[in-house]
């Protein structure tokens, strides 16, 4: 080391410590106070804790219980379905305040962790109403409940202000309610709990509510579930009988000796709810029900793979036949006997022993797939017995079996009601079915199609069970399986009679398209469990800002014209018509003296013009642009009396008048008539079909002109008629209504036409019919069929819905509270882009049907629309819509998954 620089330093020799050592000593003593002061934090707010359930008052007749309300926030918002609830009218005030929720709690970091802490909220009655009173518990962030009133001065949120009060300090959020006025919630801590009561007596009566609630939950934890409910007997009773009559009616002979209490788990795609209460009835036959104890159901097994099933084991018929009289009354004993009167007499036999003597406990109906008929399954208990009865029965000259039918080597014999009795009772408007039948593993199966027995009777063989599903494994997921009742639903093929009421609760569980309820007893306590999802397969999503407003009285027909992202509707409103623009929600209108109809009019004039035919029921035609302006050379006046709605193909307006004859309007205004006129006017317009091939193409119309007669036309788009026509229809009397369906098939020409009687036809070019046309069809029918490529599609005024193949095969499925007449509408559309369309109807009321080729009612389905909707096929990344007019005369859109 240099002696003459003492800075020099050897590298051997080590650096200071001494500032190393302070900064050491630093942080020590940061962690230490650190420490301290999360231990102080932590005691602090261990301090004097309560639990938030503890000063609930026992008078509450509701109480919510939410363990962890961060997380049961984000299950309702990963929730599938939320989006398809929002558009529930009834439901849409919920989500104004779920949006606020998620926005200020979710979004905070320091209020997502406090917002883990336990909520409980009551309704207790309060001068002759219910006042609401909830406490928070903030948890670890307790002590900060007391600077609140300091951080107020610096914080300001509108409605909100601080009231000082000495110790009934509080802060107190002021709300305009248009129903009550004004409307004020008060705020405040005590201890580790935040207070909120709409009542400022119970508020400033909080410290004396601590220890006077009490364990409400005997039979659910809520901490097991996302929320927990629980409600007084009355409360739950009045709540229960205002979603229906059915529901009021059952009530009325049941007692809740306890509280009813409710769990409910939400998860990705399904919503459980747990319902427990323990019940009583001064009725023997109901009480003896109410304390009976549910086993599992033998027939839950055996079960085919079904579309919807219903399982019955809460008694024998005898014992189920004593609890319906509770309910039912001196009407069903009257009949019961005067049923047992008429089988002493036809049969020697009583009721007794023509289905009790027999029949277990179990009772089931389920529906196969692509089957439009159910079967129906009944435990068979005495086996000898019943094959004593039935030979019995099958002697008497009233009813017989056939046993001709042989199905694929199984022979399944029928019951047959004679057609002289069944002609009589048609008299009294009554009728029997003649079921087929078979008696396979302990249970009679029976239904009305053969095909759908045998399908069934096949997949139980197999063991292709609806247990074994991945729709059924999904839903039923881990509910006990002892039930009395169950019911594996789904909106697609029935409507639950607790979904049939227009009420908050029926929007919300008909959002959900499948549901298993499970009904259970064990000796008075009765327990139902729900398990909801919103279906298999696409569904629908209701696009944003419909249904919509669009004034007037638009007419139940919708058209439109769609070409890339833009698009126009055009909707009739009485002696106006209107254009509208779903862009930016404008709408344009042409008013004048009488109806009017209007027509798109695609590809006339400019490629980006969206033009349509304007007519009046005087024969005013007008061709308009989208803004309801008239084009050059228009409107023309024709003098003509529409004898129907006008019609437009291919450039051409085509009118038809009341002597007969039928007009044809082009572009410029050029008017022409047929050359062919008919013996009477046409009350509905031609329809056209155009087929192309290699040596070009052929136009061709098709016209019904309603007589008694009933001769079908078939002609050229200029009005000449083809060779061989017209023809008279098959029936007694060519009666009908609608126009006739034109159809290709085998690069051919078909015309197709159902009477009113149900003599369904079709001939080909040369007017021959094709066989085995005609068919005989078994019902009223105001509508003409469709063609969906394959199958010809009807529907009869009674809800009957064909389908008829062109070999003559005929498969029809009855639709529930269905009637479709001469307003009604029956479209096909390939809305999955699978290139089989499906089928969709409208009928007298405000309820839009779609099925499938298999019979099968697609997700989501019925839509309140009646009339005729528009379509609109998918285009790209676009996925198919559909919109229409309700009759609450607002426009919804819906759009397919």
């Amino acid at each position: 080391m240099d002696k003459d620089n003492p800075d020099d330093v050897s590298k051997n020799e080590k650096p200071p410590v001494k500032k190393t050592g302070k900064l050491k000593k630093f942080l020590i003593t940061l962690l230490v106070i650190f420490i301290l002061i999360f231990v102080s934090w932590t005691a602090f707010s261990l301090i004097g804790r309560i639990s938030a359930e503890s000063v609930i008052p026992g008078s509450a007749v509701l109480r919510l219980s939410v363990s962890n309300p961060a997380r049961l926030i984000d299950g309702i918002i990963a929730h599938e379905p939320l989006q398809e609830m929002s558009a529930v009218p009834s439901l849409a005030p919920a989500f104004s305040v779920l949006d606020t929720i998620e926005s200020v709690v979710l979004k905070n970091r320091i209020l997502r962790i406090a917002a883990r802490g336990n909520i409980e909220a009551a309704l207790l009655p309060a001068s002759g109403s219910t006042a609401l009173f909830a406490a928070w518990d903030m948890g670890f962030f307790s002590p900060l409940l007391r600077i609140l009133p300091f951080v107020s001065r610096f914080v300001h949120i509108q409605n909100l202000y601080y009231v000082q009060a000495g110790k009934q300090s509080r802060f107190e959020y002021r709300m305009e309610d248009a129903d009550s006025g004004l409307t004020t919630y008060f705020i405040g801590p005590y201890r580790n709990l935040l207070i909120i009561s709409d009542n400022a007596a119970i508020y400033e009566s909080r410290a004396d509510l601590q220890m006077q609630g009490e364990n409400f939950f005997k039979e659910i934890t809520p901490s097991d579930y996302d929320a927990a409910l629980f409600l007084s007997g009355d409360y739950a009773a009045s709540l229960l009988s205002a979603q229906g009559e059915e529901i009021a009616a059952v009530l009325g002979n049941i007692n809740f000796d306890s509280t009813v209490e409710a769990g409910f788990i939400i998860h990705h795609k399904k919503l459980e709810l747990r319902i427990t209460s323990s019940m009583s009835s001064r009725q023997t036959a109901l009480r003896r029900l109410l304390e009976s104890r549910s086993s599992a159901p033998d027939m839950t097994e055996r079960l085919p793979s079904s579309q919807y099933a219903t399982v019955l084991s809460a008694g024998t018929l005898g014992e189920l036949y004593q609890t319906a009289l509770v309910f039912s009354g001196p009407n069903l004993e009257d009949t019961l006997i005067r049923a047992d009167n008429s089988a002493r007499s036809i049969f020697g036999l009583t009721l007794d022993d023509l289905l009790f003597s027999w029949s277990g406990k179990e009772f089931a109906a389920f529906g196969m797939e692509g089957r439009p008929n159910p079967v129906y399954a009944i435990q068979i208990i005495d086996e000898r017995k019943r094959q004593e009865v039935f030979d019995k029965v099958f002697k008497s000259i009233l009813i017989n079996e056939d046993v001709r039918l042989n199905i694929d080597g199984t022979r399944i014999p029928r019951i047959e009601i004679p057609e002289f009795l069944q002609s009589l009772l048609r008299r009294w408007d009554i009728f029997l079915p003649s079921p087929y039948y078979f008696v396979y593993d302990g249970y009679l199966l029976a239904s009305e199609s053969a095909e759908s027995l045998l399908s069934a009777l096949r997949a139980m063989q197999r063991n292709e069970v609806l247990l074994r599903t991945a729709s059924w494994r999904a839903i039923a997921g881990t509910q006990s399986a002892s039930s009395a009742f169950s019911l594996y639903y789904s909106l697609d093929r029935s409507l639950p009679f607790f979904l049939r009421r227009n009420t908050a609760l029926s929007g919300f569980l008909g959002v959900y398209r499948q549901g298993l309820i499970r009904v259970g007893f064990n000796k008075g306590q009765t327990d139902i469990s729900l398990s909801l999802i919103p279906g298999m397969g696409s569904g629908l999503t209701p696009v944003s800002g419909y249904p919509m407003e669009i004034g007037g009285r638009p007419s139940n027909k919708v058209y439109g014209t769609i070409r890339g992202d833009e698009s126009r509707i055009f909707l009739s409103a009485g002696n106006s018509v209107m254009s509208f623009n779903p862009a930016d929600n404008s709408i344009n209108e042409l008013s004048g003296q009488g109806q009017h109809w209007i027509l798109p009019a695609p590809g006339i004039g400019d490629k980006n013009a969206f033009n349509a035919w304007v007519v009046s029921d005087r024969g005013r035609v007008t061709l308009v642009d989208s803004g309801m302006e008239a084009l050059q050379g228009f409107p023309v006046l024709t003098g003509i009396r529409l004898s129907s709605p006008p019609e437009a193909y291919e450039g051409i307006l085509y009118l038809c008048d009341e002597d007969g004859r039928v007009h044809t309007i082009n572009t410029s205004g050029e008017q022409s008539v047929w050359e062919t006129s008919f013996p009477a006017p046409l009350r509905s317009p031609p329809s056209f079909l155009t087929i192309s091939s290699r040596s070009g193409s052929r136009s061709y119309a098709a016209v019904y002109p309603k007589s008694f007669f009933g001769e079908l036309w078939l002609l050229d788009t200029n009005g000449k008629e083809m060779p061989n026509w017209p023809v008279l229809l098959a029936g007694e009397s060519g009666i009908g209504f609608g126009s006739p369906l034109l159809f290709a098939h085998n690069n051919s020409v078909k015309a197709a036409f159902v009477t009113q009687g149900g003599e369904l036809s079709i001939y080909d070019e040369t007017a021959s019919p094709v066989p085995p046309f005609p068919v005989s069809l078994d019902g009223v029918f105001y509508i003409q069929p469709v063609f969906d490529g394959e199958y010809l599609w009807l529907v009869s005024a009674e809800g009957a819905f064909f389908r008829v193949s062109l070999s003559g095969e005929v498969l029809y499925q009855h639709i529930p509270g269905f009637s479709a007449k001469e307003e009604g509408c029956i479209m096909v559309f390939d809305c999955d882009g699978d290139k089989i369309p499906e089928i969709f109807m409208t009928g007298e009321g405000n309820a839009l049907h779609a099925y499938s080729r298999g019979f099968r009612s697609l997700e989501g389905f019925p839509l309140p629309v009646w009339g005729k909707p528009l379509f609109i096929a998918a285009q790209g990344n676009k996925k198919a819509e559909i919109i229409g007019v309700g009759m609450d005369r607002r426009l919804y859109r819906w759009q397919f998954k």
